[in-house]
């Protein structure tokens, strides 16, 4: 797995496979759509909650023991545009180097995809990574950011 080094997105006849990773409200949704552009497939699993749960679509209605049916169900719409051959396929869900991520990654790889970690690239992400970086230092002021990050996100998700 690489990282994210090419925004101009795929060559002809390359298939890209981005793991989105970052914290909840740091602009992953956000820089998925912009890495998958008008032909690119984005697999989320909060989508679940919009579209396979509840009578509206635009309402997300979170139901914490449906959880992993929500991961299978996005693992399954993944390997569906990995299989039909999708050039460009982004999976936002907050990814981190975790068994779910591998699983991801070897299905791509195995399939002939390149598989490259990106992240947002909002200025407080930027902000917050170099906190992370040094966060046996930073701890209060990430604190402040934890408290922010889980005000906007219960702004656009689990109302």
């Amino acid at each position: 797995m690489a990282n994210e080094m090419d925004r101009s997105g795929p060559v002809e006849g390359q298939r890209i496979v981005y793991l989105m990773r970052g914290l909840p409200s740091c602009g992953k949704s956000h820089r998925s759509r912009e890495l998958a552009g008008a032909q690119g497939v984005i697999c989320e699993t909060d989508q679940f909650f919009y579209t396979q749960v509840g009578q509206n679509v635009e309402k997300y209605d979170y139901q914490a023991d449906r959880q992993e049916e929500a991961r299978d169900w996005n693992y399954r719409r993944f390997a569906h545009a990995v299989d039909a051959g999708t050039s460009t396929i982004v999976v936002d869900r907050g990814n981190g180097l975790n068994l779910e991520t591998r699983r991801y990654a070897k299905y791509a790889v195995d399939r002939g995809c390149t598989v490259l970690l990106a992240e947002p690239d909002s200025p407080w992400w930027q902000e917050i990574r170099v906190l992370l970086k040094y966060k046996q230092y930073t701890g209060p002021v990430l604190d402040e950011w934890a408290e922010r990050l889980a005000k906007m996100n219960r702004s656009t998700h689990r109302t």
